[in-house]
Order: C-alpha cells, then structure tokens, then sequence
C-alpha cells in the first residue's frame, strides 16, 4: 500500500503546487473572516481531488478485473498522453509570460475574493478543483496508480486520503501558519502572496516542466 502511496506523491505535490490555489487561498486569508474562508476553499479543493481520484482509482480496477494487461498498457498510453499535455502547457506558458498584466490581474483577484462569502470560497475550492487544467490528469494518473496497485477498502480509502491531503498542502500550510502565527504573521503572509503572485509564470512553468517529465518516464512502461 505504501508503495503505492509513495508513487502518487509527486502528483499530490504538483497539486499542491499550484500558484492560482496558494494565491487564492493566501488572499482569501487576509481578508475578512480570512481563516473561516481559507478553510473551506481548502475543504473544496481537497474534495474535487478526491473525486476525480476515486473515480480513476474505481474505473482501473472495474477494467483490471476483465484484462489486467491491456489496463496496464491502456494507464502507460494515457500517462504518455498526459506528459505531451504537461509539455506543451509548460511551452505556451513560456511564450505567454511576457504578456502578461500582472499588477492589474492581482487588484481585480483581490477585489473578487474580498466579496465572496464562506459559501462563495467553498465552491470555488471545488470549481479550482476540477477546473484548474493540470488539476484533472494529476488527480486521475494518482487515482490510476492506486488502482493499478489493486488497492481495496481500508487501503484504498487510506490511499486516496492521503493523496487528497497533500494535493491541498498549498492552501492548508498557510492557514496553518496564520492560525498558530496569529496576525503578526500577516505581513509574512502577503510577502509570501507578493512573491507568487510575481513569480506565477516561472513557477507555473517549472512545475508543468517536471510534471510532463514524470509522465513520460512513467508512460515508457508501454516498451516493456
């Protein structure tokens, strides 16, 4: 089970890595009933994760019941698949990064969040969750993974939990921080958040980079 757990890793943290949830979630914490929001956006996000993770983890092992082979191949194809994507992300958001408007992006972003209610930051949790582009392969190649490794009941929940939390560690680490921190760690906070939001397209492009490297490396198991 473990085993299996350690390979999903790398997809929980390309998750958790994303800069639109950690910004999102960092604004939403430095407003008005910040931790409340934080919380639940972080509520949402994990649960669409969840989903989409337990229904790959269910659809590899309805398949590998039926033929065992042909599901190993049909995960490598896929994974292959999801490397090209990752890739090709990672070189049109290299070509975009100087277009663009970041000072202008960041006020309306705060401007919108600042309005939500705690109902409004939960689904947005769940809308980033199953929306955000890379959300969808990451969560199904982890969800594959568990499945391939014929995890069931006990193990399987312990598996797709565990995933889910770390996906979420880029919203949980901050609130985490401010509720033992308490306010005087604000100003670290919107540094953090600052730093991000500045640096969103290198991060952004460095993770797809090394996620479409994970795919493939993971897909070439179709030569064996």
């Amino acid at each position: 089970m473990w085993t299996a757990i350690g390979e999903t890793l790398p997809l929980a943290a390309g998750l958790a890595l994303s800069p639109v949830a950690v910004i999102t979630g960092i604004v939403l914490l430095l407003g008005r009933s910040g931790r409340a929001k934080t919380a639940v956006f972080g509520l949402g996000w994990l649960l669409a994760v969840l989903a989409i993770a337990a229904a790959a983890l269910w659809l590899v092992e309805a398949a590998a019941d039926d033929a065992a082979e042909q599901t190993a191949d049909g995960v490598d194809l896929v994974q292959l698949l999801f490397a090209a994507l990752f890739l090709i992300l990672a070189v049109l958001a290299w070509r975009k990064r100087a277009q663009q408007d970041e000072p202008a992006r960041k006020n309306g972003l705060v401007r919108r969040l600042d309005t939500i209610g705690v109902g409004g930051a939960f689904g947005l949790g769940l809308a980033q969750g199953f929306l955000v582009i890379k959300n969808l392969p990451l969560a199904l190649g982890a969800g594959a993974r568990l499945g391939e490794a014929a995890l069931t009941g006990a193990d399987a929940v312990v598996g797709l939990v565990v995933f889910a939390v770390v996906s979420t560690a880029g919203v949980l680490v901050p609130l985490a921080v401010a509720l033992v921190g308490g306010p005087r760690l604000d100003p670290s906070l919107a540094r953090a958040r600052d730093w991000l939001e500045a640096n969103m397209s290198p991060i952004t492009i460095c993770v797809l980079g090394i996620l479409g490297g994970y795919f493939l490396g993971q897909g070439l198991g179709i030569l064996d």
